[in-house]
């Protein structure tokens, strides 16, 4: 390397080092001012400065770039999903030669909307099968370097926009309409005669469709305010099943616009989630402390819930989380000695009653039950019957996703934003011990072994 090259690696090193750890999008120019590459970041400090750290740290083909490049620049972004837009979007204006070398020779990937069906699919091609023009109507995003990505993107999408994949529409329901990922699908809509129903159906498919191009086009803040909208409204009619699917889509649309999602690490692995974990601890903390002016730093937190089929083979469980991570060394299951018929609240009672008959056991610094304030207050009961008094409780009530806590002698109702990292803590930790109950409560079932105590 002579002395101008690495006069120019140094001078890019320091402009790395002062760049923002936040996310967003980095453009590398070569020595004619053309951008040679564009790439996303979850942290632009970090990610830039990986480039310039030596030759033994990188592969041949970045040794390659890191030579080319004589000027860098970042835009920085509200959230990763909007930087992984942002990338697709500049990729496709410069067209950027490592770009295209980074990916050995494949074709890169979009996703198109075939608006100009009365049923639009979304489908996936690479530019090799892209039409060319592509036909009026039709709303192409990307590129985007990777197909695992986007197939990631779009099933993260799908969990709160429902659409469909079937080719096939024959009449009868997809699949993944029993799993709530098709709504309405257009393979009934299709064999519909025509009246005013069909074509209430399919408006609401096109307007699904409509909300994921929006998603994609980073206009996801109108998505956002329509989903809440219809929450509220079917909340205040009382619709409290129908509010609740809607609350679960405004869940899956935060983490994919939030600052937790990132394909690149959701498709290799997790290295940056105890970070991520340590904020919604701390965050949750924050929104209880004037409640639980005593709640210690939350470094252990538990869940307790309940799982049961007509009063058959009623299960209990408890998980684990430690520093926000799931801990399954300490997951414990508990069937029901008693056989309390139908009374969620005896249940609780019952559980905690049973795991704190553990001392050598480590005591959580917050207690999560998954229930409103009948099941809090059978816990903390229970707690108190052991002697146990420094314990804090608290519900999660599956109304409104309101958190019930004790604060001198009443119980309050706490509701945090969707957006939340508290609220993600919280419904991730409720989210693995019903899994966990039910897991063991279906084994039961299966394996018809009588309710004596064990």
């Amino acid at each position: 390397m002579d002395s101008l090259q690495e006069k120019n690696l140094d001078r890019l090193k320091k402009t790395a080092r002062t760049l923002p750890e936040r996310p967003g999008v980095y453009l590398y120019a070569g020595k004619n001012g053309r951008i040679i590459y564009v790439g996303k970041a979850v942290n632009l400090k970090r990610r830039v400065s990986q480039y310039f750290t030596g030759s033994g740290a990188v592969g041949e083909k970045t040794a390659l770039l890191v030579s080319q490049i004589r000027s860098l620049r970042t835009i920085e972004t509200v959230s990763e999903f909007d930087a992984l837009l942002l990338e697709a979007k500049l990729i496709r204006r410069y067209l950027p030669r490592y770009n295209v070398i980074s990916r050995d020779d494949k074709s890169p990937v979009y996703i198109v909307l075939t608006m100009d069906h009365l049923l639009p699919a979304v489908i996936l091609c690479r530019k090799s099968s892209l039409p060319d023009p592509v036909p009026r109507g039709r709303r192409v995003f990307g590129p985007f370097q990777s197909s695992r990505v986007a197939r990631m993107l779009l099933r993260t999408i799908r969990r709160s926009i429902p659409y469909c994949t079937e080719k096939q529409r024959n009449g009868t329901p997809c699949f993944y309409t029993h799993l709530g990922l098709c709504d309405p699908c257009p393979s009934v809509i299709a064999a519909l005669p025509q009246s005013p129903e069909r074509s209430r159906l399919v408006r609401r498919y096109r307007r699904n469709i409509s909300a994921i191009a929006s998603i994609l086009s980073g206009r996801h803040a109108a998505v956002r305010r329509s989903l809440e909208r219809t929450m509220n409204r079917l909340s205040d009619t009382r619709r409290f099943e129908e509010a609740a699917d809607i609350h679960r889509q405004l869940t899956s649309l935060y983490e994919l616009i939030g600052h937790r999602f990132d394909p690149s690490l959701y498709t290799t692995n997790d290295s940056l989630a105890p970070m991520e974990r340590s904020h919604e601890g701390d965050d949750l903390r924050r929104h209880l402390l004037p409640y639980l002016p005593d709640l210690q730093p939350l470094r252990r937190v538990e869940c307790v819930d309940i799982a049961t089929i007509g009063g058959a083979d009623t299960t209990g469980s408890l998980v684990v989380l430690i520093d926000g991570i799931p801990d399954h060394s300490w997951y414990r299951r508990f069937r029901m000695k008693n056989g309390l018929a139908t009374d969620d609240t005896k249940r609780i009672a019952e559980v905690v009653t049973r795991r704190f008959a553990h001392p050598e056991w480590p005591f959580p610094d917050l207690l999560v039950i998954d229930g409103g304030k009948g099941q809090v207050d059978a816990a903390r009961t229970a707690l108190r019957e052991k002697g146990i008094m420094t314990v804090p409780v608290i519900g999660l009530a599956k109304r409104r996703e309101e958190i019930i806590c004790m604060t001198g002698d009443q119980y309050r109702n706490v509701i945090l934003p969707l957006s939340s990292p508290a609220l993600h803590l919280l419904e991730r930790i409720r989210d693995e011990a019903h899994r966990f109950a039910r897991v063991y409560h279906h084994f039961l079932r299966r394996q018809h072994i009588p309710r004596a105590a064990h």
